[in-house]
């Protein structure tokens, strides 16, 4: 990809210093971001009525036979199965216009449902391009109280695609629109729909990466979305980045957690100081 980036950052809160002791990563549904948006495209239909009439005529035939097949034996042999089948298509004729229907009223249900299925079984770990986001550091570091994890976007873990039609396991870039996704769902494709946000959220310039929350290595339960942890590898990991308003107390655990295990020695220490003069952060090497 050309503008890919040799580094994304992970925001974080002052009570996460356990991503580092544990080396574990939350990858989240999208039910539980900030943005009531997410994952939530406008569909307009289940599919069109052609495609709807396409459908049953395909299943229509497999759906007769097993009915058939389960009438009593004297009933089978009071009608051959051609008659019943053609008993079968009259009717399903005469009840078009009340299928088409039906299928229309439930394109709220299936949107409902199809959102609870998502929130159940996909994950996604979110990083930013920058690391000095005022806003950023305000949302996700807590009022800057937080710290930011640097890592190497070009690591393998980032990259572990199993081939140009698999959606998970590698990075994606999150897309900025005005317009809200919107079609019928047979017209939706893969997982981009979960990659498209309202221009609002443009200063995130996000990234993100989608797992199976079923291959999480540890769960905790909470409501209403459980905690799916993931391992990543230490070596992706190049700085940490500790926030402008964090406590003694914060940055000294963050030290700990580094010195104590051989796996984050390479790791750097920064820190993110306000400029003296401009509404920007600068951000420096720190001494452990």
């Amino acid at each position: 990809m050309d503008s890919f980036p040799s580094t994304l950052y992970k925001y974080l809160g002052p009570d996460r210093v356990d991503v580092l002791s544990d080396g574990l990563i939350r990858y989240s549904p999208l039910g539980a971001f900030n943005d009531p948006f997410e994952g939530q495209p406008e569909i307009k239909a289940l599919a069109t009525d052609a495609q709807t009439r396409e459908i049953f005529n395909a299943i229509l035939p497999q759906e007769a036979r097993k009915a058939y097949d389960s009438l009593p034996l004297e009933k089978r042999a009071a009608i051959p199965y051609e008659s019943w089948e053609l008993l079968v298509s009259q009717q399903m004729e005469s009840k078009e216009t009340y299928l088409l229907d039906f299928m229309r009223k439930s394109t709220p249900i299936i949107q409902n449902l199809l959102s609870q299925k998502i929130n159940e079984h996909l994950g996604a770990f979110c990083l930013s391009e920058v690391p000095d986001s005022l806003l950023m550091w305000s949302h996700y570091g807590v009022s800057h109280s937080g710290f930011v994890l640097a890592f190497d976007a070009k690591h393998p873990y980032f990259h572990e695609g199993k081939g140009p039609t698999d959606e998970f396991r590698h990075l994606r870039r999150v897309v900025y629109r005005e317009a809200r996704p919107s079609a019928m769902l047979t017209e939706f494709k893969g997982v981009d729909i979960f990659l498209v946000k309202s221009g609002h959220w443009s200063y995130e310039r996000e990234w993100r990466i989608f797992r199976a929350l079923s291959d999480a290595d540890s769960v905790h339960t909470l409501v209403p979305f459980d905690i799916h942890l993931f391992h990543y590898p230490s070596e992706a990991l190049q700085s940490v980045i500790i926030g402008a308003r964090a406590s003694a107390q914060t940055a000294q655990s963050i030290v700990s957690a580094i010195r104590s295990k051989s796996s984050l020695r390479h790791v750097r220490l920064m820190r993110a100081r306000p400029d003296d003069s401009n509404f920007l952060l600068r951000i420096a090497n720190e001494t452990i």
